[in-house]
């Protein structure tokens, strides 16, 4: 082919991509259009596998070690994860076929026609899940072992490829190993493998914060790739490695799936397979790999004063800086929040100031100075957790990674609203303000604690009341609840409010004394060093004055 040619064809194929994914965009930007086909058009469908895919059961005898990591992780469970299953619920209630789009990356079964309808063809139809959570609906090692590439799209901040999203993934037809070795390739050591289905946009409703947006609902990948780790080649497999992919859920793991599945894999087990039923211990190491490894994603600083006189104001700095490869925290937004835990106490240890503890239900209780890292969605201005109808995010202040770039986090859709990070900040200062009593006793002692929770009280609460959808043992659609609930939202409550509530994890503390003396200092010990240099300046300036001169 000549360049001329070369150039035509090119040409060509340019212009139809373009006018395919103007389309595209155009019918998506019209909810009350009824379209037929699926969403993700750049994607393997149901029906399109040649051979089904092999159970985890198959693996078990080769690869012991990293099945029972895998088994006790949430990558290894997110269909069972009870959360998601009321999420679900609530989603169908609110868009009817909106389901089916959720379960192509939280449910294998997907590719083989577990959903209704199997085509991926859910405008305008029903959704029914499997009636039972079975083995073959959860994720399993063959989906993404015999994955071949993701579908890639060019970013709207500089025009290169990047991963699609969206459970965009096209995985071998055929299994050309049969139960033998499945050999990684270049693309599992990527962050574009993990951008597949990590950077999820609504695909039917606009946004609302920026014209011609489709509504992001997570955006973890594109935290990553417009960061220092994403362009000096530092992959998510380094700090989530594979198999035993440490994140942020705890309790929810151990003992909340211990408590709902116990001997999960018995029909494996009895089948002949060499697994064993229960599942508990592995529940449990894997949330003690999660806890140890939220320790590492931040730190946090306490700057306060020398000293305080009774009966003055008092200001401390608390620092928090985010050591991690995306926002903190990332991920699916609804419920996750990060906050600010201070405590000031005298030298009996009475508490003579504290800001943003938890009440007796469980929920931040917060003052014009409380600090809470999260991302809010609605619909218009109103706050809402309804995902799959939200359009607008209201608010989102979470700590950016190092390096990353504000243009390109504004041009993909990971909006920083409510807050100001300049270019390539992954740190945030709060000030906090209070008053000593006039009869303290010192040293005083301030205190901050960095607190995490996968889902706050309020969403919680929200998951309880809003999922309306019956689980198949009570004669409705969706999945059968392994704890005799009428609802995932009922099944879901019942765990936290046993094991959670009021239990946040504590990522990373500090402390920091300050005297009590008849005179505060006139600067806390964050402007010391400034205040040092100015000092030495005026020394300089007052020895130079009074050197011999010249006449």
């Amino acid at each position: 082919m000549s360049p001329k040619q070369f150039s035509s064809a090119r040409f060509r194929a340019t212009l139809a991509h373009t006018v395919l994914a103007a389309i595209t965009l155009a019918l998506a930007l019209t909810p009350a259009l009824a379209l037929a086909g699926p969403f993700t058009q750049n994607s393997i469908q149901p029906g399109e596998l040649k051979d089904k895919l092999e159970a985890p059961g198959v693996c078990a005898g080769c690869h012991v070690e990293p099945l029972r990591d895998w088994s006790g992780t949430m990558m290894g469970n997110d269909f069972r994860e009870p959360s998601f299953l009321a999420m679900l619920s609530i989603a169908e209630q609110d868009e009817p076929g909106v389901g089916d789009f959720c379960l192509r990356c939280h449910g294998a079964g997907w590719f083989e026609g577990k959903s209704e309808p199997p085509s991926g063809d859910f405008f305008g139809k029903t959704f029914e899940p499997p009636p039972k959570i079975d083995q073959e609906s959860i994720p399993i090692c063959d989906l993404c072992h015999r994955m071949e590439r993701v579908g890639m799209r060019r970013s709207r901040f500089d025009g290169a490829m990047i991963a699609e999203g969206n459970g965009s993934v096209f995985i071998r037809p055929d299994d050309p190993w049969k139960g033998g070795k499945h050999p990684l390739t270049p693309l599992h050591k990527t962050g574009e493998f993990c951008g597949a289905c990590h950077d999820v946009t609504n695909p039917k409703v606009p946004n609302t914060n920026r014209s011609g947006y489709l509504h992001p609902l997570e955006r973890t990948y594109t935290e990553w790739k417009y960061s220092y780790f994403g362009e000096n080649g530092l992959t998510c497999q380094q700090c989530h490695p594979p198999m035993k992919f440490p994140g942020a859920q705890t309790w929810l793991l151990y003992p909340g799936l211990a408590k709902l599945y116990p001997d999960v894999d018995a029909g494996w087990t009895n089948a002949g397979f060499a697994l064993p039923k229960d599942r508990t211990s592995v529940w449990q190491a894997a949330r003690e790999r999660n806890e140890a490894f939220m320790k590492r994603a931040a730190d946090i600083k306490v700057t306060a004063p020398r000293n305080v006189a009774p009966g003055n104001e008092a200001k401390i700095k608390v620092t928090v800086v985010n050591n991690t490869g995306h926002r903190l925290p990332t991920g699916f937004a609804e419920g996750r929040h990060m906050w600010i835990y201070v405590r000031v106490t005298d030298a009996a240890g009475k508490v003579i100031f504290e800001d943003g503890r938890l009440d007796k239900n469980g929920t931040v209780v917060q003052t014009d100075q409380t600090k809470v890292y999260e991302q809010k969605a609605g619909r218009g201005s109103e706050e809402s957790f309804h995902f799959a109808a939200n359009d607008t995010i209201i608010k989102d202040n979470r700590i950016p990674p190092a390096g990353f770039k504000k243009k390109a986090y504004e041009a993909e859709g990971a909006f920083i609203i409510g807050a100001d990070y300049r270019d390539g900040q992954n740190r945030d200062d709060t000030i906090y303000r209070f008053e000593a009593p006039a009869q303290t006793a010192g040293p005083l002692r301030a205190t901050a604690e960095l607190r995490y929770e996968t889902y706050s009280s309020e969403y919680m609460e929200w998951l309880r009341q809003t999922d309306h959808t019956l689980a198949a043992n009570h004669g409705g659609p969706a999945a059968a609840t392994p704890d005799g609930s009428k609802t995932w939202g009922e099944t879901t409550y019942k765990i936290w409010e046993t094991e959670a509530k009021g239990q946040p994890v504590e990522m990373a503390g500090d402390a920091a004394e300050i005297a009590v003396a008849a005179e505060s200092s006139l600067l806390p010990d964050y402007a010391v060093p400034g205040a040092a240099a100015a000092l030495f300046l005026v020394l300089i300036a007052l020895g130079w004055s009074r050197l011999p001169r010249k006449d």
